[in-house]
This record gives structure tokens, sequence and C-alpha cells, in this order.
């Protein structure tokens, strides 16, 4: 496992185009005080719903590697994540992800030049 959250709603947030970012966002609010940010660069595949009710992030196993394949040419193993949530795996293909959380301001973005 990579993270885990299971008590935060996030939602698709931001996808930046000319990098293939991608930023899942579990926002502050009345009752928590920080954003949880999952960022995704190198973005080849998404296959996952706006909201996303608890989460958890891992490496993709062979059955999820095989579903990206169908979805996408050659896929490097190392590149699928997954998003576990409600009982199910929707799928993130990207060079890499962090996770942090931080104080920003609703719609400050990770990739402001």
């Amino acid at each position: 496992m990579i993270a885990s959250y299971p008590d935060r709603r996030f939602q698709l947030w931001e996808y930046r185009v000319s990098h293939g970012s991608l930023l899942i966002r579990s926002p502050k609010g009345p009752n928590v005080d920080r954003n949880v940010d999952l960022v995704f660069v190198g973005v080849d595949y998404v296959a996952a719903p706006r909201f996303l009710h608890g989460v958890e992030v891992i490496r993709g196993a062979e059955g999820d590697q095989a579903a990206a394949s169908a979805a996408i040419d050659s896929v490097d193993p190392e590149r699928v994540f997954v998003l576990l949530s409600g009982g199910r795996r929707y799928l993130v293909v990207a060079v890499s992800v962090r996770i942090g959380e931080n104080d920003d301001e609703i719609f400050d973005s990770p990739f402001a030049t």
C-alpha cells in the first residue's frame, strides 16, 4: 500500500495536458484541517469517477496491468496504480505519484509555475 485515506472524499480536481499531470484532491473543509493531494505525473491513462469516497492507493496487480494494456498499448507494470474506493478498483497509468497534505487555498494548484 502506498497510502490510505478511508474517511476522506476525493475529487478529480485538475489535469494539465502539457505534462500529463493529474491532481486528485480531498479539500480541507469544515471537518478537516488540510488538503490531501494525490499528484500523478506522466499520466497516460485514467479510468476513475469524478468523486471517490475513501481511497487507498496501491500498485497495480497482474489483472490491473492486463486491464490497462487492454485500454492502451504497452504498459510498463511499474506505472500502473490503483485507487481502491467503495470496493472498486480504478486505474491510473503514470510515471509516478506524490501524496501530501497542505494548507493551500482550495483552488491553489501544485502545477502553478
